[in-house]
């Protein structure tokens, strides 16, 4: 193995095990988002009672946690990919197609982190805040911005790898 080949499955290796460490503790936090859910609308059912501001943190915190998800789809190449094409060309092409892939993978999440980066500053200069709470949310989508900018370093960390399952 190659000193480069090494260095890519490090990398690779690395940004895997982060982005698992990651979507794991988004993965808590979204069941307890969906507890907190399931307890607001029971009290709103049974007692007129909603839990205060629970709607503008719901909505921004499932933006956070479903973006901390993102890195670990993207390491693992999770996302749907078409194979007939490079099964009738064989391995050499399923590799590059793969390769392919993932580097528009990387550059698609790397061009919506700028996107949401430039949200959140949007948001922090005009003073959006909750509609509730009145809590600025320019925090909130500077942590989507963070989460995706890693899905897009986790994608660029893994492009000399072999995707999962693929021929050699």
């Amino acid at each position: 193995m190659s000193g480069r080949a090494l260095f890519t499955d490090r990398a690779a290796a690395a940004a895997r095990r982060a982005a698992r460490a990651i979507a794991v503790g988004a993965t808590l936090g979204l069941l307890l988002l969906a507890v907190v859910t399931a307890a607001d609308v029971t009290l709103r059912y049974l007692f007129a009672a909603p839990i205060p501001g629970f709607i503008d943190v719901a909505a921004l915190a499932g933006a956070v946690l479903l973006a901390a998800c993102m890195p670990w789809v993207v390491a693992c190449r999770g996302n749907i990919a078409v194979e007939f094409v490079g099964d009738h060309f064989g391995a050499v092409a399923t590799r590059r197609l793969n390769r392919f892939g993932a580097a528009v993978t990387a550059a698609f999440f790397a061009v919506m982190a700028w996107q949401f980066a430039r949200y959140a500053l949007d948001m922090a200069q005009t003073g959006e805040s909750m509609a509730v709470l009145r809590w600025p949310v320019w925090p909130w989508w500077s942590a989507v911005a963070l989460f995706i900018a890693l899905a897009a370093l986790a994608g660029f960390a893994t492009l000399g790898a072999d995707a999962p399952g693929e021929p050699t």
